[in-house]
């Protein structure tokens, strides 16, 4: 009759078998979403250029947004042409 210790080695080696082979079927699987998410990462970096373009073209429209603003206030709201 086994002891424990043996019948515990065998799961052990059972499990390790177990995992092993269901980490061999979901590799390709971990393999195409790391390769997806490379190419996200390239087009997350044109865009992240894009934004900083962006941003550069748009500097002057804080103080032009609140130069509008203080027109505004002090038109009492009423800005269209009469």
């Amino acid at each position: 009759m086994a002891n424990t210790n043996d019948l515990l080695r065998k799961r052990f080696t059972e499990a390790c078998a177990e995992r092993d082979a269901i980490l061999a079927k979901s590799a390709p699987l971990r393999q195409q979403r790391e390769d997806i998410l490379a190419k996200a990462r390239k087009i997350e970096q044109t865009a992240a250029s894009v934004t900083e373009k962006i941003r550069s073209v748009e500097a002057p429209l804080y103080d032009l947004h609140n130069e509008i603003a203080r027109i505004s206030r002090a038109l009492g709201g009423k800005t269209a042409a009469e």
